[in-house]
């Protein structure tokens, strides 16, 4: 008899009282290898899907489990298993305002699923949207919802993208013990520096020098200690061992994701292709001068056939003073999140990053030098022409000269400062990587218990 494959998708989970999707994922994955007739054909699968949408939990992240079984009785008992496990975990941190959802697919991946997760990825996708892909999977899908179906739309997308080719990286999670959470978290700051520094190129975003935080430590109470994020499984476990810690680690797992990737920006080619809860990345033109507007933040509009409103947040600090040197006329690439209109503002795209592609003519007029001593000169009148106050000469000849105006702004990329990146943003210094996943790289266990 051949194996049966099994995907399992889950989202939904969070809670501020300590829980999280990927903490009860690690559980479930630990305390099935100790199972027999049961293999892993893939690491966790973290999946950060668009960040734009108004239900979103804190980083948008589902999660799928990849397995193999060797029979059908394995498999109803590890859906059972996994359905019950949820429960209890779900019942020990409740949130009333999330839908934990489980998805069960049996067999192969087909295309319309990846289709499916590759959409949700950077669109808005309704729940009958989501029910109506289930439905078309038939005998192939089950699914968990006790507490409403809305958790099945990440959960059915986080099987359906595989990352089996294109441009994925990974994550070494630790995870805290239950008497821990919501305590300050213990772990030497400059140990992450050097952290940082001894393993360059090979991880991503561990400190921001400018604000002087820390990146790889969370600041709520859930059962994240810190999170290490790198381009191969075997730089996190060397880059780990750097950190002092000085509180007792219960679990750590090796993640495969799409973190700082980028895949939620969609291209587009005009403005008029762009809705609301929308990520994408466009080229346009600056058709007005950037402005600040209440709470320091900054506005300007991008037309390309049609036009909206791009805005730059506070919170950016330098960020802003960059984008505030466009002028009309600049031909840029933006990418980021379309934030729906409201009575006040039409729909806007809230700036992630931005490429100045062309630089417009800068010019302004001035009066033109005095012939006889050399200083600006000043108008006589209207049709006077002009005269030097200097001087004292005056003409009637001459016009107003234009001046080229240098641009304090480069045709290059600009990025935020580091602590303000969403999970799924890629740093302007991180390298496009393409690669195809085989499984040859899959470490086991790939999921530890340590206390």
């Amino acid at each position: 008899m051949e194996d049966i494959r099994l995907h399992i998708g889950l989202d939904d989970i969070d809670s501020p009282m300590g829980g999280c999707t990927t903490h009860i994922a690690v559980q479930i994955v630990h305390e099935l290898s100790g199972k027999g007739n049961t293999w892993f054909t893939d690491y966790l699968n973290l999946i950060r899907l668009n960040p734009a949408v108004p239900w979103k939990t804190r980083g948008n992240g589902a999660v799928a489990i990849r397995l193999s079984v060797a029979g059908e009785s394995d498999l109803v008992d590890v859906i059972e298993y996994v359905e019950n496990r949820v429960d209890e975990y779900v019942a020990e941190y409740s949130n009333p305002k999330h839908q934990p959802s489980l998805v069960f697919l049996i067999g192969d991946v087909p295309g319309f699923l990846e289709k499916y997760g590759e959409k949700a990825l950077y669109d808005f996708i309704p729940l009958d949207y989501a029910l109506r892909v289930i439905g078309k999977l038939g005998e192939k899908i089950r699914v968990h919802a006790p507490r409403g179906r809305r958790g099945l739309i990440g959960a059915l997308a986080a099987i359906g993208i595989q990352m089996l080719s294109g441009d994925y990286t990974y994550e070494l999670i630790a995870y805290r013990k239950h008497e821990y959470i919501g305590k300050p978290r213990m772990i030497d700051e400059n140990s992450i520096m050097e952290m940082d520094k001894a393993t360059q190129g090979k991880t991503i975003l561990n400190y921001d020098y400018e604000s002087k935080r820390p990146l790889i430590i969370p600041r709520g109470p859930d059962p994240v200690l810190y999170g290490i994020r790198g381009e191969y499984p075997w730089d996190l476990i060397d880059a780990f061992k750097y950190l002092r810690v000085f509180e007792p680690v219960e679990y750590m797992a090796v993640f495969r994701t799409n973190q700082h990737t980028d895949s939620h920006l969609h291209p587009v080619d005009t403005v008029c292709d762009v809705h609301p809860y929308m990520c994408v990345r466009l080229t346009g033109t600056v058709s007005s001068k950037p402005r600040r507007i209440q709470g320091g933040h900054l506005v300007f509009k991008v037309c390309n056939e049609c036009c909206m409103d791009v805005a730059v947040y506070e919170p950016t600090k330098r960020f802003r003073d960059v984008v505030e040197k466009l002028e009309p006329g600049d031909k840029v690439e933006v990418m980021g999140c379309v934030r729906p209109g409201s009575r006040s503002h039409g729909a806007t795209l809230n700036l992630e990053k931005i490429c100045v592609i062309e630089l417009a003519r800068k010019t302004i007029k001035l009066n033109p030098l005095c012939p006889k001593c050399g200083r600006r000169m000043e108008s006589a009148g209207k049709g006077k022409g002009f005269k030097c106050r200097h001087c004292g000469y005056k003409s009637l000849e001459l016009s107003k000269e234009e001046i080229v105006v240098p641009r304090d702004i480069q045709t290059m990329c600009y990025q935020p400062p580091l602590h303000v990146f969403k999970h799924v943003m890629r740093p302007l210094g991180r390298p496009v990587v393409h690669r195809v996943f085989t499984g040859s790289e899959l470490i086991t266990p790939f999921v530890w218990k340590l206390s």
